[in-house]
């Protein structure tokens, strides 16, 4: 089994890795072909529509997370009238959000100028665009639903590559559009055209995959079952509002403060931000499925055991990326788009920063999900929105742009970065957590001194020129791999590891 589970991640990994790297490619060329047509406005007024209807989101209450954990285990039993039982449910469920959603989004619309200082100078109404981001967002909880089956039987490549596949002829159409027409309202409509399309397919594609889902359900599920899904739903919910309130509000304040130009530049800085997170978390949620199979077993040793590499994988993944990125983003915005786009160097270590942090994040919170530890700490959430927006709105008057993202590290750091570990080792491994930030502080102290030896070698080797920030970027991706390796090498986790790819490498035929 443990061997089958290793094979399922590691395709999940390889090919939700590459399929990243082309939605990579392909968001830096749709952002350039933007920027050259529309210009640093609708640039702003797209990240503030993006970050509205993002909070609006609050409305899924983390339902996805709730009905995928009590999938598990029927999975696992090859329970098929009680898999169709909780789809049913999901489906329900989902058919009110999106409903919830785009009222929510209705009423929202008259007060839409209190959320931009200074009001674009564009020939659109604006409120006809924000229409059309709200029927995209509405309409993507038709069919999502479906993506939960996937996800919980381990074969989360399938979302990954019809996302890229839709994707794909999504940015052909809108680049071929604004080319010809340099319309953003047309420009939208393909976006909702794809969201459709992309939902209808994967809903179609589970009925073939899983006939069994198609036709009347014929078991309900048992009220008590029922009841503890929505106990763990109203948990959720909790995280959800933190989470939607730390990743959502940061461009409206922003753009309330300090104006839309701002949330334009800074957004080119999400987009790359947010391209490596969605590489790396595609990667990374792969693992997901095996995770909440190995929960669902009794064997706590083992499930620490594993817990330990994961963190391990991690804090090297953001170890290295976190270097990366504060070294090549700067030149790599200026060569792109110009230096009138850029940032300062605060500003882009905080950036970084608040990528490290968040991404340290992911043992915790995976196992804390795929246990089931929903209730437990679920008020962390709601201190960490509030702190959030009480010093985002006070830092960005005394020190701007960088002052907000200071604000959402520290609301992050002092609440789910402490709790979720510990929830997990208190019911989870039944363990101190002492361990964990003895592992996370040591892995820290490594990353901030590797950081500033870093810097002097990537001013040595960058010249201005893209062929010297590649060349950069590749002679830090080596020399940061040879010290990670040199100093924990004879550590156990990373043994462990070593020997899973020497187990992949020798067995790749499972892979097929």
């Amino acid at each position: 089994m443990a061997k089958t589970k290793t094979a399922f991640v590691a395709k999940n990994l390889l090919i939700g890795g590459g399929t990243q790297v082309i939605f990579l490619i392909l968001s830096f060329i749709n952002r350039t072909v933007f920027i050259y047509f529309l210009g640093k406005e609708y640039l702003g007024l797209d990240a503030l529509f993006s970050n509205i209807l993002m909070v609006l989101s609050f409305a899924e209450l983390g339902i996805g997370n709730a009905i995928i954990f009590s999938l598990y285990k029927s999975m696992v039993d090859k329970n098929e009238a009680r898999i169709k039982a909780i789809m049913t449910l999901y489906a329900k469920a989902y058919r009110i959000i999106g409903i919830t959603v785009f009222i929510a989004g209705l009423v929202i619309m008259p007060f839409l100028e209190l959320f931009i200082k200074n009001p674009p100078n564009i020939p659109e109404n604006i409120y006809i665009i924000y229409f059309l981001f709200l029927l995209n967002t509405a309409i993507s909880y038709l069919f999502s639903y479906k993506k939960a089956i996937f996800s919980a039987d381990q074969k989360e490549y399938i979302i990954n590559v019809s996302q890229q596949i839709f994707f794909f002829v999504q940015s052909i159409a809108q680049l071929a559009y604004l080319y010809i027409t340099s319309d953003y309202i047309g420009f939208v409509a393909v976006q909702i055209t794809s969201t459709l399309g992309f939902n209808a397919f994967l809903a179609m594609y589970a009925n073939k995959k899983y006939p069994f889902l198609k036709g009347k359900t014929t078991e309900k599920l048992p009220k008590a079952e029922v009841k503890m899904i929505f106990q763990n739903v109203k948990a959720l919910a909790m995280y959800k509002f933190g989470s939607i309130i730390m990743n959502g509000t940061d461009s409206i304040i922003i753009a309330a403060i300090l104006g839309l130009s701002v949330v334009g530049t800074y957004s080119n800085y999400l987009l790359i931000i947010a391209a490596v997170v969605t590489v790396l978390s595609r990667g990374l949620n792969s693992i997901t499925g095996s995770i909440g199979h190995l929960n669902s077993a009794n064997d706590d040793a083992k499930k620490e055991h594993v817990f330990k590499q994961l963190f391990f994988i991690v804090a090297w993944i953001y170890f290295l990326f976190s270097i990366i990125l504060f070294n090549v983003i700067n030149p790599f915005i200026t060569l792109w788009i110009g230096e009138s786009f850029v940032l300062g160097t605060g500003t882009v270590i905080a950036i970084v920063a608040s990528f490290y942090v968040n991404g340290m994040q992911f043992p915790g919170y995976t196992y804390r999900t795929t246990m089931g530890l929903f209730r437990q700490g679920r008020y962390v959430p709601i201190v960490m929105a509030v702190l959030n927006i009480i010093l985002s709105i006070v830092f960005a008057t005394h020190f701007g742009l960088t002052g907000v993202i200071v604000a959402t590290i520290i609301s992050r750091l002092v609440t789910t970065t402490i709790i979720d570990p510990y929830l997990v080792y208190r019911f989870g491994f039944k363990k101190k957590v002492g361990s964990y930030f003895k592992m996370y502080l040591g892995y820290a102290t490594i990353t901030t001194l590797a950081f500033v030896l870093s810097i002097p070698t990537m001013n040595w080797i960058y010249q201005g020129t893209w062929l010297t920030l590649i060349f950069g970027a590749g002679t830090l991706f080596i020399l940061l791999n040879i010290t990670y390796l040199a100093i924990f090498y004879r550590k156990a986790e990373c043994q462990a590891i070593i020997q899973r790819m020497k187990y992949l490498v020798q067995h790749r035929e499972r892979l097929s």
